[in-house]
């Protein structure tokens, strides 16, 4: 190759004192450094002047890219440094946007303290991963073979221990409360129940149940019982509700003053549409895989599940009935009769995030929403596994795990757009069939207070019970109205699998409903409800000895203002008549007269 400004004759051949013999002939210039050849090819029309400009242009060009293509070397030469640099600025300047945030209003900085913990965390966890995976699995080998040996013996002990506490727990939280007892009732039954109806009794796995079981009640007790996962799942709750309020915008937008109005379909469809979306970005972005690919780890170490399995039952935490098994479509056609319906029992037993959105927008609380979408995952995996115990060998029982299908879509407008669409059918599908349930249970009731006044009873209807199994019902998707939604879900995904799937979906409907039923007990039990000291003062002699006078004592002291002229009080006492008279006799009781707030 010529130099970059170099000018070459081929095939010249001198005829005469004119020129030369060829009608036209060949000028390669290296005008674009060593990256571009361009050949021109300069004809006879041309004369000397024109081919004297054209070499002109080509030498300008060559010293105005000659800086450009060794800058483009550069870059390329140091990439890896000059990327650290670029991280390095940016992570410095988020360091400084992140300490100015929480220096002027810490409050207002709190979920951007949470993001920023979580994606700390997780980087953490996959360089830790990356470099130091082995070393760390080398370094535990010994305890771990240690510990496989004794295993026979050591999960007695941990499962006798677990259960000692947790019967002296129920004994002592339920001497206070008998009603829990009920609950507790309840979920025995449904156990029992479970297990005579179950495939194959003899096969059931017990630690995938206990396990369950256990991951469920944990979660609740830290939801329900204990302040940190109170405060965190209700400001976890208020996120929801406040980013799904931005659906507004868009449904304002389209169906302008209707929204405000509070119709249903103008009001509460559009947030499917939007959460879809959104799920559908995450989904493009790889954050959603990640998080159902850990919360499914967890799972299959500690239930002994398959990969499959597990990893479908975790995304019906997000997503729905028909989506969760997308992440595991390329291995639905190898999976067992029981993992299929530890599948489909997943999506029975849990509602996706979409449908979650639009519950909220009714008023239900949100916190107890997320939390028994939550709770309800390694519950409904359990009891598919007592219903239908795995009986065959599984293909996926391995340490390596199973590689989650990538988005196919090309960009986030794409992956938005494609989220968006694919609501539609779902909104149809919630419209129908609310106009068809609400008209045939208005039917019901009407035909019921018909037959009821023949016989002097015209008020019997079915809407208190309707409203107790809805209750129970919020977070499943365990109606018939799913069976043919499933059916036809998974039997697009993998046709032939579609009659192994009819075959257990009937039992696996049976299932997410005791799921759903069996979470309500874990929650009845759980639940305590809030100490009514107004109830209290009136009915218990004011004594030290009384616990429950004691803590509502506590409560009124902390909503005391004390300006030394007036006692006044804030929050719920605010607005009780009796609340000056209450204090005066919590500060007699404990001898308080000196005291700044009883002066």
């Amino acid at each position: 190759l010529a130099a970059d400004n170099d000018i070459q004759l081929k095939s010249v051949t001198h005829r005469n004192r004119h020129g030369v013999d060829n009608p036209g002939f060949q000028v390669e210039v290296g005008c674009f450094g060593s990256h571009l050849l361009t050949v021109i090819n300069l004809s006879s029309r041309f004369n000397w002047k024109s081919k004297l400009w054209l070499c002109f242009i080509c030498e300008c060009c060559s010293k105005v890219f000659k800086p450009i293509t060794a800058t483009e070397n550069f870059l390329k030469a140091h990439s890896t440094i000059l990327k650290y640099i670029a991280l390095g600025i940016l992570g410095t300047g988020y360091v400084a946007y992140f300490i100015a945030a929480c220096w002027m209003n810490f409050q207002r900085a709190i979920a951007l303290v949470v993001l920023t913990c979580l994606a700390v965390l997780s980087i953490m966890y996959d360089l830790v991963k990356k470099y130091k995976g082995e070393s760390i699995k080398r370094f535990f080998k010994p305890a771990l073979r240690m510990f496989k040996a004794n295993i026979s013996w050591i999960k007695w002990v941990f499962v006798l221990v677990v259960l000692g506490l947790l019967v002296a727990w129920v004994v002592v939280d339920t001497s206070k409360r008998q009603e829990q007892l009920v609950s507790f009732g309840g979920l025995c039954f449904f156990i029992l129940v479970l297990f005579i109806f179950s495939v194959h009794r003899s096969a059931v796995c017990w630690r995938t149940l206990f396990w369950g079981l256990g991951l469920q009640f944990v979660i609740g007790l830290f939801v329900i019982r204990t302040e940190p996962g109170l405060i965190a799942f209700n400001w976890l709750g208020a996120q929801v509700k406040t980013f799904l309020n931005y659906t507004n915008a868009g449904s304002s937008f389209v169906f302008g003053s209707l929204v405000e109005a509070g119709i249903f379909a103008f009001k509460s469809l559009p947030i499917v549409v939007f959460f879809s979306s959104v799920m559908s970005v995450l989904y493009f972005l790889g954050v959603m895989q990640w998080v159902i690919v850990k919360i499914s780890w967890i799972m299959q170490i500690t239930m002994g599940t398959s990969p499959t399995e597990s990893l479908s039952v975790a995304g019906n935490i997000f997503v729905g009935q028909t989506e969760a098994p997308l992440l595991i479509r390329p291995y639905l056609k190898d999976m067992t009769k029981s993992e299929i319906h530890a599948v489909i029992v997943g999506g029975f037993a849990t509602i996706a995030g979409s449908v979650m959105g639009a519950f909220i927008s009714f008023g239900i609380d949100e916190t107890s929403l997320i939390a028994a979408s939550v709770m309800a995952a390694p519950c409904a995996l359990a009891i598919a596994k007592l219903s239908y115990p795995e009986t065959e060998e599984s293909k996926f029982k391995s340490d390596e795990g199973i590689k989650v299908e990538v988005s196919g879509e090309q960009n986030i407008l794409e992956a938005a757009s494609a989220g968006a669409s694919a609501s539609i059918g779902l909104v149809a599908n919630i419209t129908a069939n609310l106009i068809a349930f609400l008209a045939i249970l208005d039917f019901i009731n009407a035909a019921l207070r018909w037959l009821g006044g023949m016989v002097g009873y015209p008020d019997v209807t079915f809407e208190m019970r309707s409203e107790i199994i809805s209750t129970y019902a919020l977070c499943g998707f365990a109606n018939f109205s799913s069976l043919g939604i499933v059916i036809g879900g998974l039997s697009s995904i993998c046709p032939s699998r579609k009659s192994d799937i009819s075959a257990v979906v009937l039992r696996a409907l049976f299932t997410g409903t005791c799921v759903s039923l069996i979470n309500a007990c874990v929650a009845g039990i759980l639940f305590a409800p809030p100490l009514d000291c107004i109830w209290v003062f009136e009915n218990f002699i004011f004594n030290t000895s009384n616990a429950e006078i004691e803590t509502c004592c506590e409560d009124l002291f902390k909503s005391v203002v004390n300006n030394r002229t007036k006692v006044s009080f804030e929050g719920s006492w605010s607005s009780v008549k009796n609340a000056t008279i209450y204090f005066t006799q919590c500060c007699h009781l404990y001898n308080l007269h000196n005291e700044t707030v009883c002066m």
